[in-house]
């Protein structure tokens, strides 16, 4: 289970990617708008979901570390395939990394759910 989490962990940084992708002023990713405030929101918040679910997968040290790497290595493979198949990659980027996210979503709330019912069994 701690493996599925810490792979959607690692895919939900493509969310941001693509979101990011959209905003860059170029022919075949992106129409240029300028959206830079919600790029940064839209990474921030997602650097925060994915710490969040790594950390409980991994534990902190691989957690932390999990998310830049996923950033990099996801990151130079989109560029990659964008240059190939703008339209698709962005497509199915955008859909891996919503299905991710939710999992890590899905996850944190049965963990915290977890804890609560740990914490009232122990009283």
């Amino acid at each position: 289970m701690n493996e599925l989490l810490g792979g959607s962990a690692a895919l939900t940084c493509l969310v941001a990617l693509t979101h990011w992708a959209r905003t860059v002023p170029t022919r075949a990713w992106g129409n240029g708008a300028p959206d830079a405030r919600r790029a940064w929101a839209v990474a921030l918040a997602t650097v925060l979901l994915q710490t969040a679910a790594a950390t409980v997968a991994t534990g902190w040290a691989a957690g932390v570390a999990l998310v830049p790497a996923s950033w990099m290595v996801l990151g130079w493979l989109l560029a990659q395939s964008m240059n190939q198949w703008p339209g698709p990659s962005l497509r199915w980027a955008w859909r891996l990394g919503l299905a991710s996210g939710g999992v890590c979503v899905l996850a944190l709330a049965v963990h915290g759910l977890h804890g609560l019912q740990t914490a009232a069994c122990d009283r």
